[in-house]
């Protein structure tokens, strides 16, 4: 099963082709790949591999709180998102009730089930996939942490800081931890994120990776931006090296210049709205920001499986049916480059007929 995406070299061997024949939109990292700033700085730092990372991490974790305007001690490294919603979760140290909009990421029913005795709650968005006011009824006293995609995933939807300063507002009057997962994050404007609402609100944990945004899911890189009470516990349930040398490399080189995935926010936009076009009558595109590269897509005969129609066009995507509680006439797209944009849109228009 494909939970998160990028399996087309399996794909390629089992049906006997080249892996350059498949295009594959399954897994969410940026098109464009790893900016050459970054593949300067991996090459530097491979000297420096005979020794061991330092444990403290001090002058990254100065630098990445100079750039979103917190404090040192409110910043934890770590290798990746996942990892770190799991921390989150054991740093609580008990059984917990969490509230989970869905459809979203299946990594947050699993990282709450790994506490034993926690408790899950869902907030079901309607037609149109939204985090809407009525969330604020859902959050009570029987929650001990609301977790969020922001922008989410799978519909590549992105709530503003007003919407969710809301949320936050709602939760910090209950104390309610609220984890703001903005894997997504890299590829709207800084001033968009919620880290920028951080020191506000002492019970909102902003969990950032390098994975999307700068194709490096492969780096296992990221960070957390929480109080820095709440970071002292996280140290306590995970390792003393969190984060390999050549990841703080890449963590480093990103924040030394400044390199954003928001550059290629007219091409996503662009290739959306061509999607957008290729629908037909037959799929229908979720509401989605189009600078961000996701999207979802629903054909409108529930007994299509629409990830089987696109695999027959050598094209990979994730089925709907990973994300509870859509079924297999949704999938979920990652965009592609402007030069792959013909090929997708061509298969889209044929799956349609």
């Amino acid at each position: 099963v494909m939970i998160h995406g990028g399996d087309a070299l399996a794909f390629a061997r089992e049906k006997k082709i080249d892996v350059g024949e498949v295009l594959d939109f399954s897994a969410n990292i940026n098109p464009y790949g790893i900016h050459p700033t970054i593949v300067r700085a991996l090459q530097e730092e491979i000297t420096h591999l005979v020794h061991y990372p330092d444990v403290r991490y001090q002058r990254l974790r100065e630098d990445i709180a100079k750039k979103v305007k917190v404090q040192p001690q409110e910043v934890f490294l770590a290798n990746g998102a996942v990892a770190m919603l799991y921390h989150c979760i054991q740093a609580m140290g008990r059984p917990v009730h969490a509230l989970l909009p869905v459809p979203s990421f299946l990594e947050y029913e699993r990282a709450v089930q790994a506490v034993e005795g926690s408790k899950i709650s869902y907030y079901e968005m309607d037609g149109d996939f939204q985090v809407k006011e009525d969330i604020l009824t859902q959050i009570d006293h029987n929650i001990d942490v609301f977790i969020l995609c922001n922008p989410n995933n799978p519909t590549g939807q992105v709530l503003s800081n007003e919407e969710l300063g809301r949320i936050l507002s709602r939760c910090e009057e209950l104390s309610v931890y609220a984890i703001v997962d903005e894997a997504y994050a890299d590829f709207i404007p800084r001033e968009e994120s919620a880290v920028m609402l951080g020191p506000k609100y002492n019970h909102m944990i902003s969990v950032r990776t390098f994975s999307k945004g700068f194709g490096l899911a492969g780096a296992r890189a990221g960070y957390i931006i929480t109080n820095k009470e709440l970071v002292k516990y996280i140290k306590k349930v995970s390792n003393p090296y969190m984060m390999n040398e050549m990841s703080r490399a890449i963590t480093a080189a990103i924040l030394n210049y400044d390199v954003q995935p928001v550059e290629h926010g007219t091409d996503f936009t662009i290739i959306k709205g061509a999607l957008r076009d290729a629908c037909g009558d037959k799929l229908i595109m979720a509401e989605t920001d189009d600078r961000v590269p996701i999207c979802l897509l629903r054909h409108i005969d529930e007994n299509v499986d629409l990830q089987r129609l696109l695999i027959n066009e050598n094209i990979l995507t994730c089925s709907g049916s990973e994300f509870e509680p859509l079924g297999k006439n949704f999938v979920r797209l990652r965009v592609p480059k402007i030069s792959e944009a013909g090929k997708l849109i061509q298969a889209i228009k044929k799956v349609t007929l």
